[in-house]
């Protein structure tokens, strides 16, 4: 009987599962005539009407629309006439239950992740004058510091550490290498094209390099593992795609707190030196505190262990925002959950496949249509905005080569065509970049936008950020999804045939 170390499975679309030591049992091949027959006949029992088939679902529709509607109701009759149809709190509402609406459709209808359809629902509201979020500053940065907790948080609980400890030299330089790489890249691009400082091209820089792993992580799950056992490509992909998140969330808060906090240039170059290891320490301990509070035979310990990660990784972010230490919050909420997942996995929570991970799915679930929607509302079309668009293409095809090129070079173990595939799921940017774009122009604007040469610096990151969601974001997917089985054929093929001979 063969044993396989690794699963992967796919729980709901867009979410992933990564765990291990399970035994997967031979299937018995033996022929039974019987058996397939009556297994013939319960599928044509089972097939019914359509209405029969598609009765779970437009209940489960009907019960999202039924509860949407009462919340309203509640609020409307608590709060007012600020909740009333055209009121200013329920077109921010209005705009995420349609963005949330038409990305299902768009899943259902192209597979294309549904962000897309909420962003451009948000392009759209924005456009036709219906809402902007120039107009909700503080609601904005208030739900921009929530965000990163949910989306880290999520990610990692499906690291492996052992895996990262086995392979780091893999994982360190796909995270590391193409990120750098990008970054300079593009500094240079919004220094001598778009006549940034290098402080604000770095600030772009930061945001627009980094990876989103969830875009391509249901194809990279159907690959799965390399037959040979030499790659595991979805801790792979997710290990080192969080890599670059992290680096991506802790460099951005270093440059943000550098241009916007009035503090002394000693204490500066200290949080740019210290922020990153202030925040894996802060997070691997709350993490290992975790294994002990609460402990395993308390009768809540489900509720407590959530509860204690969620709300230790909202306080520490928002803490560390108001101290000036920016970055530090998410870099210590992905080192929190990798770490606590992995002690809990001791005790028999799968990695990402275990209560605390579905608190997050949801609670994601829920904010990825405002995120995105929202981010969609600061994206004005203007007179000025081909000229931009123009040099924003140029300059995405610069940073995507070089950027690939790295990642390319940096597999050095695997074939050309493993590394196509890398370079594949590496081209994707949306998440990262949709929550950290509006950050400085919403500063600018609480600060009473003075400063017109900054605000048309955020005005242009925003351009350029929104730009690169909506170019790289399908064509990483389709290619992952498309090329991904064809690339890797041919070794399963071979392997296949080794093995029978």
């Amino acid at each position: 009987m063969a044993k396989n170390k690794e699963k992967t499975a796919v729980l709901e679309k867009g979410v992933y599962i990564i765990h291990a030591d399970e035994e997967l049992k031979t299937p018995d091949l033996s022929p039974s005539t019987d058996t397939e027959k009556n297994t013939s006949k319960d599928n044509v029992k089972n097939k019914g009407t359509w209405l029969h088939t598609s009765t779970p679902t437009v209940v489960h529709f009907l019960a999202l629309i039924t509860q949407g509607l009462l919340v309203w109701g509640l609020l409307w009759l608590a709060w007012g006439d600020g909740w009333s149809w055209n009121g200013k709190w329920f077109k921010p509402a209005v705009v995420v239950v349609i963005a949330w609406s038409s990305g299902q459709l768009l899943q259902r209808l192209t597979t294309l992740p549904p962000l897309l359809a909420a962003i451009l629902t948000g392009i759209l509201a924005r456009n036709l004058g219906y809402l902007d979020m120039r107009g909700y500053p503080h609601v904005d940065n208030f739900l921009r510091k929530i965000y990163p907790v949910i989306i880290l948080g999520k990610s990692s609980l499906g690291w492996d550490l052992k895996f990262m400890k086995a392979n780091w030299r893999q994982v360190f330089s796909l995270g590391v290498v193409p990120w750098t790489a990008e970054v300079l890249a593009l500094a240079t691009c919004s220094r001598y094209f778009l006549h940034y400082p290098w402080v604000w091209g770095i600030l772009l820089g930061s945001i627009y390099a980094s990876l989103s792993c969830a875009v391509v992580m249901p194809s990279v799950l159907k690959v799965g593992t390399s037959p040979d056992r030499t790659h595991n490509w979805p801790q792979l992909c997710s290990t080192a795609g969080g890599i670059d998140t992290a680096l991506s969330v802790g460099i951005y808060g270093i440059v943000y707190s550098y241009i916007f906090s009035d503090v002394h240039d000693a204490y500066r170059y200290t949080k740019v030196a210290l922020t990153l290891f202030v925040g894996v320490a802060m997070g691997i301990a709350w993490g290992s505190l975790a294994k002990l509070i609460p402990h395993s035979r308390n009768p809540y310990v489900t509720e407590l262990r959530v509860l204690f990660v969620l709300l230790g990784g909202l306080f520490g972010n928002f803490l560390t925002l108001h101290l000036g230490w920016g970055g530090a919050g998410g870099v210590a909420v992905l080192a929190c959950n990798a770490t606590a997942a992995n002690h809990w996995s001791r005790d028999g929570w799968k990695l990402n496949n275990n209560p605390a991970s579905t608190v997050y799915r949801v609670l994601w679930a829920a904010l990825e249509p405002a995120v995105f929607a929202y981010t969609g509302t600061y994206f004005e079309i203007q007179h000025t905005l081909t000229d931009t668009i123009l040099k924003g293409f140029g300059i995405l095809l610069v940073c995507l080569a070089v950027r690939l090129a790295c990642a390319f070079l940096m597999c050095w173990d695997m074939s050309v065509k493993e590394r196509i595939f890398i370079c594949c799921s590496w081209t994707p940017k949306s998440i990262v970049e949709a929550v950290l774009c509006p950050l400085a122009l919403n500063t600018l604007i609480l600060r009473g936008g003075k400063n017109e040469q900054e605000m048309e610096y955020a005005e242009q990151l925003m351009r350029l950020v929104v730009q690169a969601i909506l170019v790289t974001t399908p064509v990483g997917y389709l290619f992952t999804k498309h090329l991904g089985p064809v690339l890797l054929r041919d070794k399963r093929k071979e392997f296949r045939n080794e093995s029978e001979a």
